[in-house]
């Protein structure tokens, strides 16, 4: 009987330790807004094809308020963006041709120079980098 009672004593503290030790703090729910410092050109936009050349002109400046200003000198379209530990955060509303960047992007890079994301939904392959100017 002492055994059987060490046993599963030993079995319930597994179990607590292991609940315990999953149970991390998730970060994605706590935005980082340090804007990216400079203007930023979109290097590559891929949605079931290269769509790059839609974006080319354009200059991309993040502000610490969350918005973002997208310009080619005669077009102005504003924002907002957010950003957690793994997550970028897009929403141009319902802009044409820039909604297609609205999304929570996975974060796969991110330098002073360059923002790499991709799809945070693994049967789509849709990529985005911005190249600082």
């Amino acid at each position: 009987m002492k055994q059987l009672l060490k046993k599963t004593g030993l079995l319930l503290l597994i179990i607590t330790s292991t609940l315990l030790i999953s149970c991390s703090k998730d970060d994605d729910n706590n935005p980082t807004n340090t804007p990216p410092a400079g203007n930023w050109a979109i290097s590559m936009y891929f949605d079931t094809g290269d769509e790059t050349s839609n974006f080319t002109g354009y200059t991309f400046s993040f502000a610490a308020n969350g918005v973002v200003t997208a310009t080619n000198g005669t077009n102005t379209v504003t924002g907002t963006w957010s950003q957690t530990s793994t997550k970028f955060i897009l929403n141009f509303g319902t802009t044409a041709l820039f909604d297609d960047l609205n999304d929570d992007w996975l974060i796969v890079e991110k330098t002073s120079t360059s923002i790499k994301l991709k799809e945070d939904n693994p049967a789509q392959d849709d990529r985005l980098e911005f190249t600082r100017l």
